[in-house]
């Protein structure tokens, strides 16, 4: 099957599920169909398809989406190839989502909540995959200025594909990406703007990438990278301090292996809202310019603040 469908001429990507997320449901309802994953205006869709061409009820396929909305938790839709007319009536009248082709598609409540969406006020920050996407592509200058997202899913490991499609989805919202078709229908993200100027146009969506700040006497896990005053002195003429400030994704903090407190330590630990380092990064027990400056912008001490602007103006944009 294409690997491309259109919902109300909006082209969206099919992904296998994966099979973790189908754990409870039973064998039967596992064999029959396949099972997708599509984003429809940033809204995760289980879709499924008969492996066979044995017809079911209207009210059969009502109870079994219902079963796998339980299971995954997402909104569940069938795909179908070309039902007659009434047998689209009888779908619509027990509930049943579902998708024809590029033809028709129902899906009512989605629908509204799209159009409420569009009302609303376009984001003001970026997600923190979204930033992480953005500050990687400035950082590195070998880049290329052009992405599928099956290749940022390579380049970002950390991310899996629909954290990546909401994260484009979030720079184009912003008008900080475009994304445009090849002639194979594939969806290609580029930047537009030269890297200055992108840093220039980003700032007011940027923002800082700690989330919290704890404290600790010992560190036991090897899981931080430098951050603070230590971190700007390796970019910078700044003297080192004897005070470690450490940053860690959140992801990866170890709750429970390491006793934190909200007051004092030896160590302050910034957890981070996304990872700490760049995959380009030659030293990744250092946090990355990029996010360091946005950690550290609102600091009052003037030496801070003169090294920062250092840090920006070489950076080889």
């Amino acid at each position: 099957m294409n690997d491309i469908v259109s919902i109300l001429g909006v082209q969206t990507e099919l992904v296998s599920m994966q099979r973790n997320k189908l754990k409870g449901l039973n064998s039967d309802l596992f064999l029959r169909f396949n099972y997708y994953v599509a984003v429809f205006y940033q809204q995760e869709l289980c879709l499924i398809q008969s492996k066979s061409n044995a017809s079911l009820t209207p009210m059969k396929y009502r109870k079994i989406t219902e079963q796998i909305e339980k299971v995954t938790g997402m909104p569940v839709v069938v795909l179908m190839d070309a039902p007659a007319y009434y047998e689209r009536e009888r779908l619509i009248s027990q509930g049943v989502y579902f998708i024809v082709s590029d033809k028709y598609a129902f899906l009512p409540s989605l629908i509204a909540n799209v159009r409420v969406k569009e009302k609303r006020k376009p984001p003001l920050k970026l997600l923190p995959t979204a930033q992480y996407f953005l500050l990687y592509y400035l950082s590195d200058s070998r880049c290329s200025q052009k992405f599928t997202i099956r290749e940022l899913e390579v380049i970002l490991p950390c991310y899996n594909y629909l954290a990546l499609s909401r994260a484009v989805v979030n720079l184009e919202n912003l008008q900080l990406c475009k994304v445009v078709k090849d002639g194979f229908g594939t969806k290609r993200i580029f930047f537009e703007y030269s890297k200055a100027e992108l840093w220039k146009k980003s700032q007011k969506h940027l923002s800082s990438p700690v989330k919290k700040i704890v404290y600790a006497d010992n560190i036991t896990d090897d899981i931080f990278s430098i951050s603070g005053i230590n971190a700007l002195s390796h970019y910078s003429r700044l003297n080192p301090e004897p005070y470690h400030t450490l940053a860690a994704w959140d992801r990866m903090f170890p709750k429970s292996s390491i006793p934190c407190n909200d007051i004092e330590g030896r160590y302050t630990i910034e957890i981070w809202k996304y990872p700490t380092c760049m995959p380009h990064q030659p030293n990744t027990k250092i946090v990355d310019k990029l996010s360091l400056y946005l950690s550290m912008k609102d600091d009052p001490d003037a030496r801070i603040e003169k090294e920062l602007e250092e840090l920006i103006e070489n950076m080889p944009w």
